[in-house]
């Protein structure tokens, strides 16, 4: 059996009693719960007993029957069971299904009414889309079982479990559909998702024949055959990228058919007869007559328990100004010696001796990272932005100041991750691209090494400097992204490359900076797996050579190596750690080093023509608002007279004073925000945002930035942060945890309570079991929201939010919205009524094309110039292409925010940046909710104060009233009534510190964008 359903099932037994236990410890005694009762299905499936009288329905990850004419719908399974993809055998005894018990996708079996569950496959393969033979005793499905990069038809036999591959071609195989008398298999065949064709291939023979090709743009999925074989249904998908512009419902053979459906689901239709079938589409089950070329639809009511939790929120201090010990210690590195440690925290770059206080060696306001001692222990390597880019810089250590530290290889792209050769001579490091580089430190000459990989980790030569090994993923198939975080060797003479996995189905925890890095004695290399050190053993070469072996017991990040290798520090929870290599000794290693909140001793006064307090429809006018140090004494007519005490007054003129604006979907310290440096958290202040939701990054990225923006020793937003989502066996993004263990899924938890997070993200292959772990922890333990990429079961589970309106699935749909990007009422009344936030990300670039000056406003200049190139790409594109569908799609997402919003639910504005442009795009976010029907209010509101309703922090943020946080900012024009006015910030405040665009613009470009308002004190 599979080794996740292994620990789940010696927890549990099985998964029925998986469910019930679950189901008496969801609930909390505090939460409230409420039955929703939904009407249409969105992405729903289905499957029809034998004898015609019985429909089973997917509902939102939910099985329900109901009679075949309609009516009331009965829940027979639980959302810990994640049943999907129903087919019903003939003798009217089994239903197969698909289920992620466990962690992986296999297939099951169980009785009409859902009891009776059995596990017919297991292993670590995905297997998928199961369809029973016509006699009843096997299965077809699709699978990536064979581990060969592609997913490929297999069968199981029902009473015995037996395997057989069927297909084998390099191509992805899947969705497979038996022929009437069983001789045959119809399958989708193609490159990934993209369906070309329908094949069919002869169980006795193993020829195969085209059935259907797709048209050039699009795919076709779920092939099924009429009772005589003699026609063919499926679903033609036309477009390309994120949503497809139709997915019409065809029948070719004998009979050819047309669906009138416009948004047909990517599931098969059932067959009553020749002439007569069920599929669905646009949110209906429908009953359609291929002679009468009638559909009609089957009505249905299914009712959803919705758990909302009620629990202690977390207690933010805003205002003491008491030290506090700090916590975010980025990329630690030991000294060759092992006397002294280099990391970076607070903004600024700190070299300790073991045992000693911490100095500061930089001092300025440039963002710094991953400094690497050179063998000699002469040099110390690093990464500053202080000229402009990220760049590698090299540090005498004879010499205290940092000032003439000069980069070896000045460029204009970026370059991260610095790790020395053993002789001293290159230093490999990554660019904004993926790609892993050496350059020359002797001439600065610089060569390409491995090409880009998604999101490497930092690179570490062999001992004998002729192998370099990264951690990037390893894909299991084309079909899904997630796969592996492996081991990637490249041989520094011939650059070619080698797979090894850490352990088998295993993962580096993430791919940042949790190895692997080569033992200096070239025996070995270390790595974090399952949240723990391990060390493997090595050849000459520094390929892996045998089985890793386990060295603590605690959770570990960023270990690095002595010269001698007899010691490798690390990091636990916040803390630096020594392990003797030998003994396995662990020696804490205090770090002195504390920091206090930067808040301003101030009475400053502005005088504003308009005043909107960020909720609501009205603005008042000729406004007065007071602040002391760091908030708002009050919001009053315009008096001549100013208070007494005064220190500062600020005339803002024709300008409108609002609240700063909340980013509630961002990746601030992960994927492309890791080469923007000092440069990120000055953009968002420039576009107005003051106050930012960080949703999964790396976590002592993140704290430090977090700790340096709330000590004013870096300029950014308020950030509300979290560390890498907690994942499943299989994982994408290097901020997502690969977890293979309830032990290490507590380890997550407990690490992410001890660094002192805002929030805590559960991600797409967490099975849902754990994941209502997750849900408890963080709201008993840490008093913190939680969000996932799902609606249900996390509605059922008690989540707090969903952290897009729709988003990448396990399941390669979304049960939130189709694939043509349409969510119907069932989605619109879960989000009203179960008071469950969303945040819309709405990935809309075309709306460049609507506002082209947003490609030439001064303040890109503060972005890297790779993402400006990206924003002028995406202008181009949306001024050449044709933008139609595009906006089509866009209108049926903001039909979705206005439905949900207007029945009283949350929907909070958020971009997903930097895997869309930061900044610009929350404005654009903005931009839609009016573009099709929204007041610039009620837009608004959805990046003030709904964002503070949905994460408790009203009393603080929000709206600008008496005795709240003074975050703010000032726009010219007046936004309630063009909301395209609200991208003109001329200054912003954050805490009570009031800043010019310009002033914040001025380490990377000159500008006095709002310097008249808000000089320079």
């Amino acid at each position: 059996m599979h080794q996740a359903s292994l620990r789940l099932f010696a927890i549990f037994g099985s998964v029925a009693a998986l469910s019930a236990i679950a189901a008496s410890l969801h609930a909390a005694p505090s939460a409230k719960e409420k039955a929703i009762t939904i009407s249409e299905g969105t992405d729903s499936q289905i499957a029809i007993s034998p004898d015609h009288k019985t429909i089973i329905v997917n509902l939102q990850g939910l099985l329900y029957t109901l009679p075949i004419t309609g009516g009331a719908a009965k829940q027979i399974t639980t959302p810990y069971q994640e049943a999907s993809h129903p087919d019903w055998s003939c003798k009217g005894d089994l239903v197969a299904i698909q289920s992620y018990a466990g962690g992986t996708f296999h297939i099951w079996t169980m009785r009409p009414d859902g009891t009776a569950l059995k596990q017919i496959t297991t292993g670590h393969g995905d297997d998928r889309e199961p369809r029973i033979s016509p006699d009843g005793t096997t299965v077809a499905f699709s699978s990536d079982r064979a581990f060969k990069g592609n997913y490929d038809i297999w069968t199981a036999d029902i009473a015995t479990g037996a395997l057989k591959q069927i297909t084998s071609a390099e191509d992805d195989e899947f969705e497979p559909a038996w022929s009437p008398d069983g001789k045959s298999i119809a399958f989708v065949s193609g490159t990934g998702i993209t369906g070309k064709s329908i094949e069919s291939i002869d169980l006795t023979t193993g020829k195969q024949t085209t059935l259907v090709t797709s048209i050039a743009e699009g795919r076709v999925e779920a092939p099924s055959y009429s009772p005589d074989g003699k026609s063919l249904a499926y679903v033609q998908f036309h477009g390309i990228g994120i949503f497809m512009n139709t997915a019409q419902f065809l029948v070719t053979g004998t009979t050819t058919y047309a669906g009138k459906a416009t948004d047909t689901f990517p599931f098969p239709a059932v067959w009553l007869s020749n002439s007569e079938l069920f599929y669905t589409g646009d949110g209906h089950i429908l009953r359609t007559n291929l002679t009468a070329n009638s559909e009609t639809s089957v009505p249905f009511v299914a009712v959803i328990k919705s758990i909302r939790p009620q629990y202690p929120r977390k207690v933010y201090d805003f205002d003491s100004t008491a030290p506090r010990q700090v916590k975010g210690l980025y990329a630690p590195a030991l000294s060759p010696d092992g006397k002294q440690v280099a990391f970076v925290a607070l903004n600024e770059l700190y070299l300790m001796p073991i045992g000693g206080t911490p100095v500061a060696l930089t001092h300025d306001a440039f963002y710094k990272q991953g400094p690497a001692w050179s063998p000699d222990e002469k040099t110390l390597a690093y990464v500053s932005d202080r000229d402009g880019i990220e760049n590698i810089y090299l540090h005498n250590m004879s010499s205290p100041d940092t000032n003439a530290d000069k980069r070896p290889a000045p460029s204009k792209t970026a370059q991260i991750m610095p790790a020395w050769s053993p002789d001293g001579k290159l230093i490999a490091f990554q660019d904004q691209t993926g790609a892993t580089l050496t350059l020359e430190v002797a001439t600065g000459a610089v060569k390409p090494l491995a090409p880009l990989t998604f999101f490497p980790g930092r690179p570490s030569f062999s001992s004998n400097g002729k192998t370099i090994a990264i951690a990037t993923i390893k894909p299991y198939t084309k079909r899904f992204r997630e796969g592996t975080s492996s081991i990637l060797t490249v041989d520094i003479a011939t650059g070619k490359t080698q797979f090894f996995a850490p352990a088998p189905f295993e993962s580096v925890t993430t791919r940042t900076e949790d190895g692997p890095i080569y033992s200096p004695n070239g025996k070995e290399m270390a790595f974090v797996m399952d949240d723990l050190l391990y060390i493997m053993p090595v050849d000459p070469d520094g390929h892996p050579s045998g089985p890793a072996v386990q060295l603590n017991n605690e959770t570990t990040d960023a270990p690095t190596y002595s010269a001698d290798s007899s010691k490798i520090l690390y990091l636990n929870n916040g803390q630096l750690k020594l392990i003797d290599r030998n003994s396995k000794a662990i020696t804490p290693v205090p770090v002195s080093l504390t920091f206090a909140n930067e808040k301003p001793q101030q009475k400053l006064l502005i005088h504003t023509a308009r005043f909107w307090k960020g909720s609501g429809p009205d603005e008042q006018r000729d406004v007065d608002i007071l602040i002391t140090d760091n908030r708002i004494t009050s919001v009053t007519p315009h008096n001549a007279t100013a208070p007494a005490g005064i220190t500062r007054t600020i005339e803002a003129g024709d300008s409108t004073v609002l609240p700063g604006l909340w980013e509630n979907h961002a990746h601030t310290d992960s994927d492309n925000s890791i080469y923007y440096g000092d440069r990120f958290g000055r953009l968002w202040l420039v576009y107005g945002i003051t106050e930012v939701r960080a949703i999964a990054d790396n976590a002592y990225r993140a704290l430090s930035h977090r700790e340096a923006y709330d000590a004013g020793l870096a300029t950014g937003p308020r950030l509300f942060t979290t560390g890498e989502a907690v994942d499943g066996e299989r994982v994408y993004y290097p901020m997502m945890i690969p977890t293979t263990s309830e032990a290490q899924l507590h380890r997550e938890f407990e690490r992410l309570k001890a660094l002192d997070f805002d929030f805590v993200k559960l991600y797409v292959r967490l099975p849902y079991a754990w994941a209502e772990q997750g849900i408890q922890f963080a709201h008993s333990q840490m008093g913190v929201e939680t969000a996932s990429h799902y609606l249900l079961p996390a509605v059922s589970l008690g989540e707090d939010g969903m952290s897009h309106l729709s988003a990448t699935a396990r399941t390669g749909w979304a049960y939130s919205r189709s694939l043509t990007g349409v969510s119907y009422s069932d989605v619109r009344t879960l989000l009203a009524q179960s008071g469950m936030w969303t945040i819309s990300t709405t990935f809309s670039q075309a709306q460049y094309a609507d506002d082209p000056s947003l490609a030439a406003d001064p303040r890109r200049a503060v972005s890297p110039p790779w993402e400006n190139t990206r924003l002028n790409l995406a202008l181009a594109t949306a001024q050449k292409s044709d933008t139609t569908s595009a906006f089509a799609h866009l209108k049926d997402e903001e039909a979705t925010v206005s439905a949900v919003l207007n029945n009283g639910g949350l929907i909070l504005a958020g971009t997903d940046s930097p895997l869309d442009l930061p900044a610009t795009s929350l404005h654009l976010n903005l931009r839609a909710q009016v573009k099709y029907g929204r007041a610039p209010w009620q837009a608004l509101e959805t990046a003030t104060i709904l964002p503070a309703q949905a994460y408790g922090l009203t009393k603080d943020l929000g709206t600008l009233e008496p005795g709240k946080l003074a975050d703010l900012i000032i726009v010219s024009g007046d936004p309630l009534k063009n909301i395209n006015d609200t991208i003109r910030v001329q200054c912003a405040m954050k805490n009570g510190k009031l800043q010019s665009v310009a002033n914040i613009m001025a380490p990377f470009a000159k500008s006095t964008i709002g310097s008249e308002i808000c000089p320079d004190n």
